[in-house]
């Protein structure tokens, strides 16, 4: 909690004839973040002899099992070593027979798709009753033209453009649009003037005979080849079935077999050892170590490296608080030698979030809506309802994923707005008329005003304590210091703003005055020290942060008055007449909605300033680099090798 898992740099040194048990121990535990070996051990570099094999079938197995239908399978056992690997590759002999079915397929249902759309066309020529070979020639070219908006305007220019056309053109009106004939030389000035006009243009394809028979012959030939397609997937699904399991199998070990390859290029050997070398979490360093010299019956030793390198971050936090990870990393992953404000940010977003919100309606309205997108991303249904258009632009902006987090995060937010409503009487700004608030917002302003202010010095206090004790941890002790030089600077200057506000003298007059001025001096000579005269730029900033605190009382009476004024426009019309009720119940529902909106965004962003800006840039650094264990996750085999034993 607070801190990421500890980590140990060790170098691993196996014989060359445990070389492979060793990389297949470490990918399968996933307990190890290979490095690139230090120079200064004078290694030889290893050289992957089966490099260019194995991509090359890891490739082969990888387009070959895009082309199957994918089956029901259950997990097989892994191959013992790389010589039976590729035995078995060698064994699947299907590869010529896939791809001449997967071409014939798409061939197939490219000729449905361009039967379909000409089946299509020739059934908008209702009311055509010519012969269709007429309508294409050497020199003639016809379209189908129809407005693609309705526009009287529109439509009359084109036909008054038209007009310039009729020498060489035959228009032919029908019931849904137009056919026109034209030389096949003034087919693009047609075009340019069906643009300008929003008319389209669908070119008629070539067919012979009436309406009737020619739809006929399409409609034949779709069928013929429907059939054909369903020859083709019939048989791809037979080999699918006898083949997917095994296909799959090969592919997931050639593909982990070629992560090993890649990975040799950063070992380093000598004529009888191969050396590893990375980060490893100290907790399951003595379970690697069993692990390993099991699977290398004794032929290998864990050394521990002393550095001074930053290790990767691997968060370690409460299983209730790794939803809040997702924000903390958007902002910027700790570095592993840092305090993790994960936990921090958990405590926090969602106290400030229902404290802005502050309204029971507008909560539980969040946590409907939030449980049931959570829900709908996690199980998505087979047939969306919402328009292509809001979900494309949502996901322009961000991911499934990340509109998971958020959902989930504001819960808890959510919740704490339904029980603030409740205290203050607040549903979607309505009172109830039989209950009387614990707390009144407005009339209590200048108290909700002061616990901000609380809330401000002591968000600010926390975090230049916390970064006091980051500094310490790494030994940097000036700025440690310097930290606490800003933390009395901040009381300082708080008591005396609070001398100023009670209306008490400062000077000689008051002397708890002067210890105050005393406590920003000296506050100052230990910051200046600590981190130079430049720093005394930021002065102004530790006030601005303390009162930074107060948008939340100013975002929650916002939401408030607006909410009321909502309110006030729809019960005041609601007696008057018909046409003013209705009036006044759109207004309701509209204002209602652009208010919930609000109090969906506004808190979230300002709740998250809060804390990123005013709180985090007191003591969290960032820029940490993500602990990557090497491993690869196994759908189709089993892992040959776990972690055994506890820790002692």
């Amino acid at each position: 909690m607070f801190i990421s898992a500890k980590m140990s740099k060790i170098l691993i040194t196996t014989t060359k004839g445990n070389y492979g048990v060793v990389l297949s121990a470490l990918h399968d535990v996933g307990a190890m973040q290979i490095e690139q070996l230090n120079p200064d051990l004078g290694l030889k570099a290893a050289e992957s002899t089966m490099y260019h094999d194995i991509t090359g079938l890891a490739q082969r197995f990888r387009s070959l099992h895009g082309m199957l239908i994918p089956q029901e399978a259950k997990k097989t056992k892994p191959f013992n070593d790389i010589d039976q690997l590729v035995e078995a590759a060698k064994k699947v002999k299907i590869d010529d027979r896939v791809i001449w079915l997967s071409k014939q397929i798409s061939a197939t249902n490219g000729i449905i798709t361009s039967l379909e759309d000409r089946l299509s066309i020739i059934s908008m020529m209702e009311g055509f009753d010519g012969e269709l070979s007429i309508l294409n020639s050497q020199n003639v070219v016809s379209f189908f033209a129809r407005a693609g908006k309705k526009n009287g305007k529109k439509e009359r220019e084109f036909e008054q453009e038209m007009l310039k056309f009729q020498a060489e053109s035959v228009v032919t009106p029908l019931k849904n649009g137009t056919i026109i004939s034209i030389e096949r030389t003034k087919e693009a000035k047609l075009g340019e003037v069906a643009s300008k006009s929003s008319i389209t243009l669908i070119p008629i394809p070539r067919e012979r005979g009436s309406i009737e028979h020619a739809s006929q012959r399409i409609k034949e030939r779709i069928t013929l080849a429907k059939e054909k397609l369903i020859e083709l997937t019939g048989e791809l699904e037979r080999i699918s079935k006898e083949h997917y399991p095994a296909v799959s199998a090969i592919m997931e070990q050639l593909e982990l077999e070629a992560a090993k390859q890649d990975i040799t290029t950063k070992l380093g050997q000598t004529s009888s050892t191969i050396s590893v070398e990375g980060w490893v979490p100290e907790k399951l360093l003595k379970q690697l170590e069993k692990t390993l010299t099991r699977a290398t019956s004794g032929k290998v030793v864990i050394n521990e490296i002393k550095t001074d390198e930053i290790a990767p971050t691997k968060m370690e936090n409460p299983r209730w608080s790794r939803l809040y990870e997702f924000f903390i990393r958007f902002y910027s992953l700790p570095q592993s030698n840092e305090l993790d404000p994960t936990i921090i940010f958990a405590v926090l977003f969602p106290i400030f979030f229902g404290f802005m919100v502050g309204d029971f309606g507008y909560g539980a309205v969040m946590l409907i809506f939030s449980i049931w997108l959570s829900h709908r991303i996690k199980h998505p249904p087979n047939k969306s309802r919402i328009p292509k258009k809001i979900s494309k632009f949502v996901h322009t902006i961000i991911s499934d994923n990340g509109l998971f987090f958020i959902s989930r995060a504001i819960m808890p937010g959510a919740v704490i707005a339904m029980a603030l409503g409740i205290i203050f009487n607040n549903y979607f700004g309505f009172v109830l008329p039989y209950y009387t608030a614990l707390f009144n917002v407005q009339t209590g302003l200048s108290k909700l005003l002061l616990l901000a202010g609380w809330i401000g010095v002591g968000a600010v206090s926390v975090g230049l304590i916390l970064g006091f004790i980051n500094n310490m941890r790494v030994r940097n002790r000036k700025h440690a210091y310097a930290k606490l030089g800003w933390l009395i600077t901040a009381w300082g200057i708080v008591l005396t703003g609070l001398l100023v506000l009670h209306r008490q003298s400062i000077g000689l007059s008051n002397p708890i005055s002067l210890v105050y001025i005393l406590a920003i001096i000296a506050g100052i000579i230990v910051f200046l020290i600590g981190e130079g005269v430049q720093s005394l730029m930021e002065l102004p900033s530790i006030v601005s942060h303390i009162l930074s605190y107060t948008r939340l009382v100013g975002i929650l009476l916002a939401s408030f008055i607006l909410a009321q004024v909502i309110d006030l426009v729809f019960t005041s019309t609601i007696h008057v007449s018909i046409l003013l009720a209705i009036f006044g119940i759109a207004i309701l529902a509209i204002g209602q909605i652009f208010n919930l909106v609000i109090a969906v965004f506004e808190p979230g962003i300002q709740g998250a300033r809060l804390i990123y800006v005013e709180f985090f840039s007191k003591f969290f650094v960032g820029n940490g680099k993500e602990f990557r264990p090497f491993k690869n996750e196994r759908k189709h085999t089993f892992s040959n090798f776990s972690l055994e034993g506890e820790e002692d």
